[in-house]
């Protein structure tokens, strides 16, 4: 009796060696396709990452806003909102420069999102813009929104100049 489970047992762990080496030989060849892959994902990444051009289509605009050669562009929800009220534009209207909807401009100020790669390059561009050009850009793009914006600095300023004649005390007549 003894000779039968001995045997037996070798048998069973010759069996359960030749199971684990078929076992391991597939995970060791499916880790190395993932690995492989990985590889290829990550390189199509930077390829199209490298290939994707800058959000307007228009020659005029992507020229204007083609990003920086130097360099990556960096991006925080203050750089948008800086560049925003530097020019006095709405979030429509980046939206129309950048050719985005104005839920991804929001959106980009609250830091509920990131813009993608392309889309930081044109941002960083646009803000380096002087504001002619920023609002000929916007006047191709948008041109209802530049004269929304304009009537309301028109407001701002007459406001304001009615509010400085109201402080400024005109003189007293003499008394004759």
């Amino acid at each position: 009796m003894p000779d039968f489970k001995l045997t037996f047992q070798e048998e069973v762990r010759r069996l359960a060696r030749k199971e684990v080496k078929a076992a391991s030989e597939t995970l060791s060849a499916q880790q190395k396709t993932i690995r492989e892959l990985t590889k290829r994902v990550d390189a199509l990444e930077k390829k199209q990452a490298a290939a994707v051009p800058v959000a307007p289509k228009d020659d005029k605009t992507a020229e204007l806003l083609a990003p920086a050669k130097s360099g990556k562009a960096r991006f925080s929800p203050k750089t948008i909102q800086k560049f925003r009220k530097k020019y006095g534009l709405s979030q429509k209207a980046v939206a129309a420069i950048l050719g985005v909807t104005v839920f991804a401009v929001s959106h980009w100020e609250i830091g509920k999102n990131r813009p993608r790669p392309n889309q930081v390059a044109a941002i960083s561009a646009l803000a380096k813009l002087g504001k002619r050009k920023v609002e000929a850009l916007l006047a191709e793009k948008a041109p209802e929104e530049l004269a929304a914006i304009k009537a309301a600095a028109g407001k701002k300023a007459a406001k304001k100049a009615r509010k400085a004649s109201k402080t400024t005390k005109a003189p007293k007549a003499a008394k004759a």
